[in-house]
């Protein structure tokens, strides 16, 4: 199995090009290969030229596309699985990783009659100065997982996740303090790869839609649910068709079902509330809940969400 490796840091004299090196050993350990894109070290063009952007902005699918662009497109193509390894810099990835998805995710390769396939996993790896407490407190992780996940790599990974090595920072004692430590779970990041992909169940930052549900339930196939998941607590945020806003937060138990309790705000302004135990099923390759919810009036219902 070969990882494609996105790496993004401007110097080599840091704790981030540790991270790398332990993940690559990690890899090559495990019996499986690597290609990586250095995109520092290969001048990668960052800028996307007014010719990309006529292109991608009026959807056409024509061969104009940079040799480039073309090598990073292959290198996806060819592998398994992607990785991307980078500082965070003001809670985003460098300016540089930033214009290799502008650049690179075109039209006809990464969307619309895409060619890209579907990689087995994809996993993000970078290093933050902030400690993790305060990256979720203030929802700075919840943003950064937002935008890689909820968009960048949507439906372009099976498996998705979120690695941050926290406390980085050239001023912080955690920095060498945690620095074996991290480096170490780089390398079992590295090693179990394809294990991960192939053991590990989570919700984790992936996205469902009703397909079916009781005349008196009010989620729909316009609603779409973004869940959560810290250990066995999962939570989710929903919106769409009939529902302004809506929240649920519960628990996973060890077969994977989930149990919690739901309330959203409706169109008509009205504010609902209930409770709600889901099973999970594949089917036609895709993720399933099979819910049965009930009212805090009383009321019952069933419905199913499908992953997107």
């Amino acid at each position: 199995m070969r990882v494609f490796i996105v790496y993004c840091h401007p110097s080599e004299d840091s704790f981030t090009k540790n991270i790398r090196d332990a993940f690559i050993k990690g890899i090559t350990d495990s019996g499986n290969e690597y290609v990586i894109s250095d995109l520092y070290k290969m001048d990668f063009n960052a800028d996307m030229s007014e010719q990309e952007y006529l292109r991608d902005a009026n959807y056409r699918n024509t061969p104009d596309v940079a040799a480039d662009v073309l090598a990073e497109h292959e290198k996806i193509n060819s592998s398994d699985a992607i990785a991307f390894i980078y500082p965070v810099f003001w809670t985003e990835a460098p300016a540089k990783l930033v214009g290799w998805f502008d650049r690179v995710w075109s039209y006809g390769f990464a969307y619309g009659d895409k060619k890209m396939k579907m990689m087995e996993k994809a996993m993000i790896l970078c290093s933050a100065g902030n400690p993790i407490e305060r990256l979720e407190q203030f929802g700075l992780l919840a943003s950064m997982k937002k935008v890689m996940f909820g968009d960048r790599l949507f439906n372009r990974a099976k498996q998705m996740e979120f690695v941050v090595f926290d406390g980085t920072s050239r001023e912080k004692e955690t920095r060498e303090g945690n620095w074996e430590q991290n480096t170490k779970k780089a390398y079992e990041k590295g090693k179990n790869f394809f294990a991960d992909a192939e053991e590990s169940f989570s919700v984790d930052d992936r996205f469902f839609t009703a397909v079916e549900n009781s005349a008196s339930g009010e989620v729909s196939e316009q609603t779409v649910f973004c869940y959560h998941q810290k250990g066995n607590v999962i939570w989710a945020e929903y919106s769409g068709g009939d529902i302004v806003k809506g929240f649920l937060i519960g628990t996973m138990d060890e077969e994977h079902n989930l149990h919690f309790n739901y309330q959203h705000m409706n169109t008509d302004g009205n504010l609902r509330t209930g409770s709600c135990d889901s099973a999970p099923k594949i089917e036609n390759g895709k993720l399933r809940f099979n819910e049965k919810w009930k009212w805090t009036m009383g009321e019952e219902g069933t419905s199913v969400i499908e992953e997107i």
